[in-house]
């Protein structure tokens, strides 16, 4: 189905691009091909891109689809607000560049919210192409001691059972079909209410790389919203495949990532204004950001060795954990 421009469609998907070429076509193929019954329309914000054509080719194959360009990288969450105060739809669809939304997915979801009002928030679990679970819907609220018992952090990763990562996961349906409360979703694929977004607001534009959905999801929450993760709702995520890989990328996202959450502290675990405890926070952020930011210069500097070693090949690496449509 092509998106639809008469008043009041089902849902209004958004997508917020920046450089992202061929991933932005192909989920916009996906939708288009696999959403069969909801009447949608689709924003495409884009972040001040290069020309590459991109766009053009968006014109030209989706002529539904509004694109809005802005003059400067807003970030994911300002870049989305663009498109959600221009939105008409009973449902709105944060949806990442690098998803491909399988057979039925948005019906599915649509479906749902619309026999549970009760929720406010809808996230897809996300996959990767063969068919693993990314570990991305699900997770606890954050708190302090996240910066080192996080999804992805070296203590996690080395001790994957310890009962302080444990915290930030929250128990999962094994067998992958029976909906469940969680804290919050990923905003790589996520469904909000449109009764939702006018009582509590729009995303927080203080967020420019990552966490803005869990914030989002807490003040849904804070407004007696529930948030539900939906197992049918089949999206694959590249995790990592919205950004490109030079140097300044890298800056941009570690510290993005790490600002975001702080922001996020401060504003939902300690608001206090005067507190020791935000300095050991700040510190300890700010300590990861080094270390993640030190280990992966090592390793573009090894994968560039072996690339030339390889006749120029590039490597691939089986994934990335600071994905974003809003650095490249």
């Amino acid at each position: 189905m092509m998106p639809d421009r008469t008043p009041m469609p089902d849902l209004s998907i958004i997508t917020v691009n920046f450089n992202t070429g061929e991933f932005l076509l192909g989920c916009l193929r996906a939708v288009c091909e696999n959403t069969r019954a909801v009447r949608f329309e689709y924003f495409v914000v884009d972040n001040a891109s290069r020309r590459d054509g991109t766009l053009d080719r968006v014109r030209l194959e989706f002529p539904n689809i509004r694109v809005l360009e802005n003059d400067r990288n807003l970030g994911f969450a300002a870049g989305c607000n663009v498109a959600v105060e221009r939105a008409s739809g009973r449902y709105i669809l944060l949806l990442n560049p690098d998803t491909a939304v399988r057979p039925y997915a948005l019906d599915r979801m649509v479906q749902f919210l619309d026999t549970h009002p009760e929720i406010g928030v809808l996230g897809s679990p996300l996959v990767h192409a063969d068919g693993r679970d990314q570990g991305v819907a699900g997770r606890g609220f954050p708190a302090p001691l996240i910066f080192l018992f996080g999804r992805t952090t070296l203590l996690t990763r080395l001790f994957p059972g310890n009962r302080w990562s444990a915290r930030f996961a929250a128990p999962r349906d094994p067998d992958r079909h029976e909906p469940y409360a969680v804290d919050w979703v990923s905003g790589a694929c996520m469904m909000v209410r449109r009764e939702a977004v006018e009582q509590v607001g729009t995303l927080d534009p203080g967020y420019f790389f990552m966490w803005e959905d869990a914030d989002w999801c807490y003040r849904m929450q804070q407004a007696g919203w529930k948030v539900y993760c939906y197992h049918e709702a089949n999206v694959v995520h590249c995790e990592g495949g919205s950004r490109t890989r030079d140097w300044s990328a890298l800056w941009l996202s570690t510290v993005g990532f790490h600002a975001g959450a702080y922001r996020y502290y401060r504003r939902h675990i300690n608001p206090r204004r005067y507190d020791p405890i935000h300095l050991l926070v700040m510190g300890g952020l700010a300590a990861r950001g080094l270390l993640v930011l030190t280990s992966r210069a090592i390793r573009r500097i090894a994968t560039s060795g072996g690339a030339r070693g390889n006749g120029g090949a590039p490597v691939q690496r089986e994934d990335q954990h600071l994905d974003s449509p809003v650095v490249e």
